[in-house]
């Protein structure tokens, strides 16, 4: 019997979790998990209450403390799993199991270390991200790779459809490379290059109309429902943008950043630095009335 311990959070933790229940010789003797109010409003399952009510212990602590650690001490776990976990183990966690600790990470290792890499991969305007299952060590995101696979990042994709898809993605690789793991079929192979490490993000996001369109655009994307759009503003009234396009027109030459040059079936296109942007989708807060939006949306008028 291989005795598994999970630390694991949202919706890949849930359907990983869900698959070992059914095999056969496994036995998941524990589940450490951290919940935080934004994931039901973001609609990522609970592992709490998914679980609580299984055979299985479920804790939601607030730290990892030495109550947490001796427990799992004795529990003598053959492998432990982290499934986008939100806390860094420490060592002496790491070095408790017989067969170690894994990790599940949303990028093409050694690039896009750290807590959000789809959304620093579109911010980077990055054509491609992968998933890597690895080896945890005391660095963060740098343990030897036992597997790794690359997809696409779709080109209107945004920051949360990259990270829910990502989600499904990971549980399919770990689903497809759990018996080679248990069984350790697979050879750790060593991080090559420096590679990238990139911190938490701001959860809000002004435009600033200096910079290129593409790099916006980028931005956009990052920030766009059902997290907190980007935002800009037009005189005495804020527009938060879900969505835009880039406008590749010679009829549009450089009239200054933020300015509108065009109005295009009631969406206003803006000049950038480089290049200009049509905004396909976004909310005007306060809202405006018919007469309103004529007077504010003019060839002509400044985005703040």
């Amino acid at each position: 019997m291989i005795k598994l311990i999970i630390f694991g959070c949202q919706q890949i933790a849930v359907d990983f979790i869900e698959f070992l229940q059914k095999q056969k010789n496994v036995e998941v003797s524990l589940i450490i998990t951290y919940e935080l109010p934004l994931d039901k409003t973001y609609g990522y399952k609970s592992v709490l209450e998914k679980f609580n009510n299984s055979n299985i212990e479920v804790i939601n602590p607030t730290s990892i403390n030495e109550g947490l650690i001796e427990k799992i001490k004795k529990i003598n776990p053959d492998i432990i799993f982290s499934i986008y976990y939100r806390k860094i183990l420490p060592n002496i966690i790491l070095k408790i199991p017989k067969f170690g600790c894994i990790n599940i990470h949303p990028s093409l290792l050694p690039k896009y270390r750290g807590p959000i890499p789809t959304a620093w991969a579109i911010e980077k305007g990055e054509k491609e991200f992968g998933i890597t299952i690895h080896m945890m060590d005391s660095g963060i995101d740098t343990g030897d790779i036992l597997v790794q696979k690359k997809f696409s990042i779709f080109d209107d994709e945004t920051g949360f459809e990259l990270y829910t898809r990502a989600m499904r993605l990971g549980s399919k690789l770990l689903i497809n490379n759990f018996k080679k793991i248990i069984n350790r079929e697979l050879i750790p192979k060593p991080q090559k290059g420096l590679g990238s490490y990139y911190g938490k993000k701001k959860g809000k996001f002004i435009i600033n109309w200096k910079d290129k369109s593409e790099n916006i655009r980028n931005m956009i994307r990052v920030h766009s429902k059902p997290f907190n759009p980007a935002e800009t503003q037009l005189f005495n009234r804020y527009i938060l943008i879900n969505k835009a396009s880039e406008v590749l027109d010679n009829k549009y030459t450089a009239q200054g950043c933020g300015i509108i040059v065009d109005i295009i079936n009631e969406k206003p296109v803006i000049s950038c630095a480089e290049g200009c942007l049509i905004l396909d989708e976004f909310i005007i807060v306060p809202k405006l009335d018919k007469i309103e939006k004529e007077l504010y949306f003019k060839i002509g008028n400044k985005l703040e």
